[in-house]
């Protein structure tokens, strides 16, 4: 009994003191703080000295609240070490769209633990772009070549990957041979190219003005020369046409000017610029679309495939003359006669545009002389209508003004181009034999013999 009321003695100043502790860690005057919030990734970030280039691009790229919004996202973060490693020891130096791309290229959505990440490709937040994760004994590695070498950083709104390097995003090709790769209207070029072996160093290298003809545009093409697609892709010649179709450097819409222009063949085509503005090649091709953009040049598109031309005028002259319908026999007779063949033979430095009147043109001049052929028309007279039929120049049919006085090889004598109608003087143009292309030069056939 004794020692009950000695305990009980004991306990109550015990309790007093309890009590006394317990109303002074509840009083209003003097709180228990709060534990401080977690940070977030942009926190983390900045009190980590390793990241003050890192934070630094954040900045300049405007993405800091982008980083601070709820996520998660999970960021592997390049040290200081691997941006001066990468030749960026200032950001700003970096274009800001270019280290906006970069940053968003080491974000991905979601809080992805050290632990999670798996062998695979993972979309970033750069749209289009995603990283190639390998993970193998316990290594992370990213795009072959950069490894997570601290895990697990841990923020309110995501987690942060240490890595020794910075990732680079793709960048997006778009070379001549991206766009006519994508495009089906290219289709029969680009079998041709790749038949050719120029794949590499047609479309890849550069920069280059490409006219590049359509399907449609081989098609024609092909039609009228009673070739098959087979036939092209074997002939000796396709590394030459596909050239021809080619100009060194950039050459927009706004800088085509009428005249010569050598192509990657080292021959020369020949642009013209119609009365209505429209552009064409060599007479008979024209430019249906411009300024296609490619990171190594430009494209023009075509509506009919280009050659160079192989025969001179005099020589296309004498091939129509043994042809299936014989035509222009009475034209190289007289040129014969004359002894002006040689004046239209030559080559590409030889510019010359020959009115050629047909067979039927010269048999309407006999009876009208009442002769019987060119023999009986005396030697001045015949060589004067002859060389009053030859423009020193090379005019396509797309050059010809209405109203323009052309001179003539015949001295102090010129035509009238009558466009309205389609003649030269009196004499009607033939609407399918125009633009007649020859190495020195461009035949356009017409009905009316031309009498000075």
């Amino acid at each position: 009994m004794e020692i009950t009321l000695l305990k009980r003695k004991l306990m109550l100043p015990l309790l007093m003191v309890v009590g006394v502790l317990f109303a002074v860690s509840c009083s209003d005057d003097d709180p228990t703080p709060d534990p401080p919030e977690e940070e977030d990734i942009i926190d983390v970030a900045s009190g980590n000295n390793q990241f003050s280039t890192l934070v630094a691009a954040i900045q300049r790229a405007d993405l800091v609240d982008d980083l601070r919004a709820a996520g998660p996202f999970t960021v592997f973060a390049p040290t200081n070490q691997a941006f001066t490693d990468a030749g960026i020891t200032n950001v700003n130096d970096v274009p800001v769209e270019d280290l906006r791309d970069i940053l968003l290229y080491h974000v991905v959505s979601g809080r992805v633990l050290s632990s999670q990440v798996s062998t695979g490709e993972v979309p970033t937040l750069l749209e289009g772009q995603s990283l190639n994760f390998m993970v193998s004994g316990g290594t992370i590695t990213i795009n072959e070549d950069i490894e997570v070498v601290t895990g697990d950083l841990n923020a309110s709104n995501g987690v942060i990957h240490v890595i020794d390097g910075i990732l680079m995003p793709e960048e997006e090709s778009n070379t001549i041979a991206d766009i006519v790769m994508g495009n089906e209207d290219f289709s029969t070029l680009l079998a041709a190219v790749l038949e050719a072996d120029l794949d590499a160093a047609l479309l890849e290298q550069g920069p280059f003005t490409v006219f590049a003809p359509t399907n449609a545009a081989f098609e024609a093409y092909l039609t009228a020369n009673g070739l098959t697609a087979e036939d092209l892709l074997a002939s000796p010649d396709l590394a030459s046409i596909l050239t021809y179709h080619v100009v060194e450097g950039e050459v927009p819409a706004s800088a085509v000017e009428a005249g010569s222009v050598t192509a990657l063949n080292e021959s020369p085509f020949y642009v013209s610029v119609d009365p209505d503005d429209n552009v064409w090649i060599n007479g008979n091709a024209q430019i249906v679309e411009t300024d296609i953009m490619a990171d190594n040049g430009i494209i023009h598109v075509l509506d009919y495939v280009i050659t160079p031309p192989t025969q001179s005028i005099a020589e296309i002259a004498v091939g129509f003359t043994t042809a299936e319908t014989p035509e222009f026999t009475q034209l190289v007779g007289a040129l014969t006669r004359a002894n002006l063949v040689d004046a239209v033979s030559g080559g590409v430095d030889d510019n010359l545009t020959v009115f050629a009147p047909t067979d039927a043109a010269f048999e309407a001049l006999y009876d009208a002389l009442e002769v019987d052929g060119y023999e009986d028309i005396p030697l001045e007279t015949l060589t004067d209508v002859l060389t009053y039929h030859v423009v020193p120049a090379r005019a396509f049919s797309q050059d010809l003004r209405e109203g323009a006085m052309l001179p003539t090889l015949l001295e102090g004598e010129e035509l009238t181009v009558n466009l309205a109608d389609l003649q030269i003087n009196e004499s009607g143009l033939v609407p399918e034999l125009l633009n007649v292309h020859a190495t020195n030069g461009v035949i356009h056939v017409i009905d009316e013999v031309l009498v000075p």
